[in-house]
């Protein structure tokens, strides 16, 4: 009588162990998520914004169409900026070819201003 309660026991605590075992291998088969987070510069816009003025906010569907045009500008002045460098058989892609691709891609007064601010970006960081 005693052995067949020994067996009873053993038996419920084999039963327990092994629900707890597929609850844990459940736990550890959950999927993980392997998506990049998508690149954008709506950040530096939000920032560049408070700058400004700290009242001012931006609705959604303006900030898809700062970081459309922010991203759009960067690839334009990107590739002319490679173009040069490779016109001139260099392969790094230096301050005096992007300094140059930014005269040939913005209009002439928005390109002095963005010369005077990317000198200054420049002279901040090297010293």
């Amino acid at each position: 009588l005693q052995f067949l309660y020994f067996i009873e026991e053993n038996l419920q605590t084999m039963a327990k162990s092994a629900s707890t075992k597929k609850v844990a291998s459940k736990k550890v088969a959950k999927k993980v998520s392997t998506r990049k987070p998508k690149r954008s510069f709506k950040v530096y816009i939000h920032r560049a914004l408070k700058g400004i003025n700290k009242n001012l906010t931006v609705s959604s569907r303006s900030m898809k169409i700062f970081n459309s045009f922010v991203g759009d500008m960067f690839e334009r002045i990107a590739v002319q900026a490679a173009a040069l460098a490779r016109a001139n058989k260099k392969k790094t892609l230096g301050s005096r070819e992007v300094q140059t691709a930014v005269r040939l891609v913005l209009p002439a007064e928005l390109a002095k201003h963005a010369m005077v601010e990317g000198t200054k970006a420049v002279a901040k960081t090297s010293a």
